[in-house]
C-alpha cells in the first residue's frame, strides 16, 4: 500500500485561499448586483425584462455556489482538519503504549 500523507496545515491555508476567494466574488457580485439595481427602472421592453430576469437568476445562482463553497471550507476546517489531527494524536498514543 503506498504511504499517504496530510498535510494539515495545507489544508488550513487552502480553507483559507477558498475564504478569500469566495469573498471576493461575493463582493463583485455585490456591486453587479448594485449596479443592476441602478439600471432597473431604465430596462422597459421585452429584452430588457429577459435580461432582467436572466441576471437575477444569476445572482440566485451566485448565492448557491457561495453556500456550497462556504459548506466545504466549514468541512475542511471542523471535520477534516481536526478529525484527523485528533486520529493521528490518538494513534501515537496507543503506539507509544507499545514502545
Amino acid at each position: 500500500m503506498a504511504k499517504q500523507v496530510v498535510n494539515t496545515d495545507r489544508i488550513a491555508s487552502s480553507a483559507s485561499k477558498l475564504r478569500a476567494v469566495n469573498s471576493a466574488i461575493n463582493n463583485e457580485f455585490r456591486t453587479l448586483q448594485n449596479k443592476a439595481l441602478q439600471l432597473d427602472n431604465n430596462w422597459k421592453s421585452a429584452a430588457g425584462n429577459v435580461a432582467k430576469t436572466t441576471m437575477y437568476e444569476l445572482f440566485k445562482s451566485n448565492d448557491v455556489r457561495s453556500s456550497v463553497l462556504q459548506n466545504y471550507i466549514n468541512t475542511l476546517e471542523q471535520l477534516v482538519n481536526p478529525g484527523y489531527i485528533d486520529a493521528e494524536t490518538t494513534n501515537t498514543k496507543l503506539a507509544d503504549k507499545f514502545k
